[in-house]
């Protein structure tokens, strides 16, 4: 089974993108940062890689735009490497230096938890990952680990030291047209990892509602919700003006209740057919709390995150 994690896209040849999604947490809570390295391939076969930052705090986001002669991935390991710039499963490095801005440091992951997968079953997405044709494709690759070192932002020094990150990536054609996203790994009472996403999906030529959403405690309890294991959304809530939403998940592991609030966001590029040019907004500082219990209501786990991700595109 190939690993989600390593490149696919070495054959594609337009309208693609890949780009792998890194989530870092200073052990303070006082400083947030995602880093996206990644690739596009518009309509016309004209190819570019990026990396995309954005700071939690000031809401401020960066585009650093590469040539494609700079990226190197390989298909059989995670390894992303654009200009002097390096991620992997291990940790990431930056060294960047232009007129958009100025970026460097290097960390190192540890305490690795990665999201499970089997050859039945090769991540979040089930039995769709199996689905030809899809328009865009999500995979969780480390649901939490460890941070050491430190980056320095326009001048800012940010040290991770303690903290916690989370990588994911998404691959394929386009971001779906609306869809909603939540992922928060720093919850008030003990260490927890949840996501959780729903989107309309095109297939032969119409469109379906689907969602999944996972939750572990890296113990004893991991519990998955999708709408490929029968699972059901009830009371279902966004406000896309407010940045809020909210629902009750009912699945063969039991019922998982959560709601959702922005806070700040900075603008991101994402791809659509290939093309780097849609605008959507972002917060990696939104507030989420959710209820677990079993099938017989008994309560396995309740808590809330103040550094939360959090995307809504209707």
């Amino acid at each position: 089974m190939s690993d989600p994690a390593n490149f696919k896209g070495r054959r594609q040849s337009k309208r693609y993108f890949e780009g792998w999604y890194f989530k870092c947490i200073s052990a303070d809570r006082k400083h947030a940062i995602a880093v996206i390295p990644g690739m596009a391939i518009d309509p016309h076969g004209v190819r570019h890689s990026f990396i995309q930052v954005i700071n939690a705090v000031s809401g401020k986001t960066w585009y650093y735009h590469f040539p494609y002669a700079e990226f190197h991935s390989p298909t059989d390991r995670f390894e992303v490497l654009i200009s002097n710039n390096s991620f992997r499963s291990s940790g990431l490095s930056l060294d960047i230096n232009t007129v958009e801005g100025q970026i460097s440091g290097s960390l190192c992951f540890s305490d690795i938890h990665r999201f499970p997968t089997h050859w039945y079953n090769p991540g979040i997405m089930g039995p769709f990952s199996f689905v030809p044709f899809m328009e865009c494709r999500h995979a969780i690759i480390h649901l939490y680990h460890g941070i050491q070192g430190s980056v320095t932002l326009d001048g800012e020094l940010m040290d991770f030291s303690g903290g916690v990150g989370y990588i994911e990536k998404d691959y394929g054609r386009s971001f779906p047209r609306t869809y909603l996203w939540l992922q928060a790994s720093h919850f008030d009472f003990g260490n927890a990892s949840f996501v959780f996403s729903r989107a309309s999906l095109p297939f032969a030529g119409r469109e379906f509602p689907g969602f999944f959403a996972y939750y572990t405690n890296f113990r004893d309890i991991s519990v998955r919700f999708a709408t490929y294991n029968r699972s059901r959304i009830y009371n279902w809530q966004v406000d896309p003006v407010k940045g809020t939403c909210s629902g009750e998940l009912r699945g063969p592991s039991g019922i998982l209740n959560f709601q959702a609030q922005m806070a700040g966001g900075g603008r991101l590029r994402a791809p659509v057919d290939g093309l780097m040019d849609r605008e959507i907004i972002e917060s990696i500082t939104a507030h989420v709390s959710i209820r677990l219990t079993d099938r017989h209501g008994r309560l396995l786990f309740e808590g809330t995150s103040s550094e939360a991700g959090m995307e809504i595109c209707q």
